[in-house]
Formats: structure tokens, C-alpha cells, sequence
């Protein structure tokens, strides 16, 4: 018998080991005082190839993204351009999204990281926001929208468990897995933008339809839709 609860404490403690041995930062507190800190799983590496960075792009696309949409909000504002409807819509999103990118900050902070900007990967041209009609401006914004959703989708799939490669000991999951950040982005980001992407192309399908009949009605339909979007 008590060969046998040798064997188990033996076991128990090779399988903690091996455990600890994946994620090479797990003991790192009892080592070193300077090391304690919330970082743990992927979320921070020597590698590079981490949560965090992505966060980092991401929060960044985010505020890029709030000032786009707060010129094309201001773009329907003008004494030539009074459309208050369209005028709500890309502010609440540019709203969203500044919202978004500061609560993103919080998070990267709760999980030990600094949350600085960094440059985003594509340079973005502000002027052309500002040069912009009812329809071309939805479908921007629908592009705009879905590219997000698709970066989002990228880092989820990234960090997720099913995307895993990792071998019999875990040893790649301490690289991308981290479930904790997987869950923020589905209940945060993810979800909200389906609807975004689904109420935008209804607006798209709507507006066309408004204004697709006789270039003297254009002015009209524009109009009413407007008042629509005010409304909502």
C-alpha cells in the first residue's frame, strides 16, 4: 500500500512538473520578487509572439477608427450637408469605438501590460472621410466595420484552443493559447460588431432603394432616410 502512494506522489509530482515546465515563466515570483506580477500564459513572451501585441495594434485600429468616424461625422454637419441622421450614426460609432479602445487599455493593464499605442500596420488617408455622400459613406463605413471584425476574428482564432498545434506536452500554447483574452474579445468586441455589420447592410439595402428611382427624388429619399437615422 504504501509502495503504491509512492508511485501516485511520484507521478503527481513529474505531471505538476511537466505542467510548470510548459510556461516558463509560471515560478518566476519564487525566484525573483521583481518577477510577480499578472502576466501569465501567452499573454507576454520573449518570443514576440504574443496576446499582448496584437491587443496593442488592435487598440491602436480602434482610435484610428473613432477619428474616422468623428470627420465623416463632421462631414454631415456642414451648412451645405445638414443631415443630423447620418451625422448620429458615425458619431455613436466613432463613440464605440474610443470607448472600446480605452476599455481594451484597462484590460491590457489587468493582465500586466502597459497599454500604449503603437503605429497601426496600415496608414490611413483622413481626407478622403471628408469627401463623402449618403450611400458612399455607408458602404465605407460597412468596409470599414467588416475589416475590423475580420482583424478581431484573426486574433481570436489566434489565441483560441481549437486553433492549437501544440504538441502532447502543450509546449506551443504557451506562444498563442490564452482563453482568458479569447472570451474579452467574444463578449467586448465580437459580438457587437455582428450586429454593426448587419444593421449597416440593411442601411445600404434601404438607402438604394430610396433613391434609385428618379434622380429628382434622390434629394427625397436622402432626406427621409436621414430623418430615419435621426430617429433611431
Amino acid at each position: 500500500m504504501i509502495a503504491k502512494m509512492n508511485v501516485v506522489f511520484v507521478l503527481g509530482f513529474v505531471l505538476m512538473a511537466s505542467a510548470f515546465a510548459t510556461d516558463l515563466s509560471a515560478n518566476d515570483c519564487e525566484i525573483n520578487v521583481e518577477e510577480c506580477s499578472p502576466i501569465y500564459s501567452s499573454f507576454h513572451s520573449s518570443s514576440g509572439r504574443t496576446v499582448e501585441n496584437d491587443l496593442k495594434q488592435y487598440t491602436s485600429q480602434l482610435v484610428d477608427k473613432s477619428f474616422h468616424f468623428l470627420l465623416m461625422s463632421s462631414a454631415f454637419n456642414k451648412h451645405s450637408l445638414d443631415r443630423p441622421g447620418f451625422e448620429k450614426l458615425y458619431r455613436k460609432i466613432s463613440d464605440k469605438a474610443w470607448e472600446d479602445a480605452i476599455d481594451l487599455i484597462k484590460y491590457q493593464s489587468r493582465r500586466g501590460a502597459y497599454g500604449n499605442l503603437v503605429q497601426p500596420n496600415k496608414a490611413e488617408n483622413y481626407g478622403k472621410v471628408l469627401d463623402v455622400q449618403e450611400l458612399s459613406s455607408l458602404q465605407f463605413a460597412l468596409d470599414y466595420e467588416k475589416t475590423m471584425a475580420k482583424e478581431a476574428h484573426a486574433i481570436h482564432r489566434k489565441i483560441s484552443h481549437a486553433h492549437s498545434k501544440a504538441g502532447s506536452n502543450g509546449g506551443d500554447d504557451v506562444y498563442h493559447y490564452d482563453p482568458d483574452a479569447a472570451h474579452y474579445l467574444d463578449e467586448k468586441i465580437i459580438e457587437y460588431q455582428s450586429g454593426v455589420v448587419r444593421d449597416l447592410a440593411g442601411y445600404i439595402h434601404n438607402l438604394k432603394h430610396f433613391t434609385s428611382v428618379k434622380h429628382a427624388a434622390n434629394d427625397l429619399g436622402n432626406h427621409l432616410f436621414d430623418e430615419y437615422l435621426a430617429s433611431v
